[in-house]
């Protein structure tokens, strides 16, 4: 008999790696012989709409260009500030009291703004860009300094690292919701055809042919078993 793991108990990857592992293990059988060569390649399809669904590489392309852009803006917002300081020393009084009144506002949404999480910064630096171009008081501060540039800088920081992250949520939600899940109930359904065929020849299987191959799917399957016992383990212990 084969040892067979909860599938709907792994994680994608892990339920990916899985059934390519399995497809790998038939791959060095003769299928033909064996008699399972539709079933293999069904599973071979359906992992290849599992890999499309995780879509790892545009994962690590929005993950690089984010970290990027949330650099850009904190360096944007950094700048600025320190501008703000430094301009609190200006000779002039009316400069000087300028950037104290621009400090202030800055500060008003936290002296660390550049370590907040990314949803946090994307909201703060809106709205304080918001403030700076609206309110009369602060444009004609900002005039005074003479830092408008870096408002600009920060702004065009902020709105572009808000437009990727968006569209990493919209990527994520569409792959999460729909893809994967989709598919999974098929991925399970097509793993446990070709279980049930080579278990249903194992039964007639007089030469021994099958052993090989029961084997070593067990012997995967064990794994992963394991790797679910574990995982509640921890889960119990936490």
């Amino acid at each position: 008999m084969f040892t067979v793991t909860n599938l709907k108990m792994l994680r994608k990857e892990e339920m990916v790696e899985l059934l390519r592992s399995t497809v790998d293990i038939c791959d060095k059988k003769d299928t033909n012989t064996l008699h399972i060569t539709s079933q293999v390649e069904a599973l071979r399809s359906i992992v290849e709409q599992l890999d499309d669904a995780l879509v790892y590489k545009r994962e690590e392309e929005f993950t690089k260009k984010l970290k990027l852009l949330d650099r850009e803006r904190d360096e944007a917002i950094t700048g600025l500030r320190h501008g703000f300081v430094m301009n609190t020393y200006h000779s002039h009084p009316e400069t000087k009291k300028a950037a104290q009144k621009l400090l202030d506002r800055v500060d008003s949404y936290g002296n660390r703004i550049a370590r907040m999480n990314y949803e946090s910064e994307s909201a703060v630096l809106h709205n304080l860009v918001n403030d700076l171009e609206t309110e009369p008081d602060l444009q004609l501060a900002l005039q005074l300094v003479g830092l408008q540039d870096w408002v600009n800088r920060l702004k065009v920081a902020n709105k572009k690292f808000r437009k990727l992250y968006s569209r990493r949520i919209a990527e994520e939600s569409k792959q999460d919701k729909t893809s994967f899940i989709a598919i999974k109930p098929e991925a399970i359904t097509v793993y446990m055809h070709l279980i049930n065929r080579i278990n249903a020849y194992i039964e007639l299987d007089e030469a021994k042919q099958y052993q090989s191959i029961k084997d070593e799917i067990n012997t995967l399957a064990e794994r992963y078993k394991q790797i679910i016992a574990n995982r509640k383990k921890n889960t119990a212990q936490n």
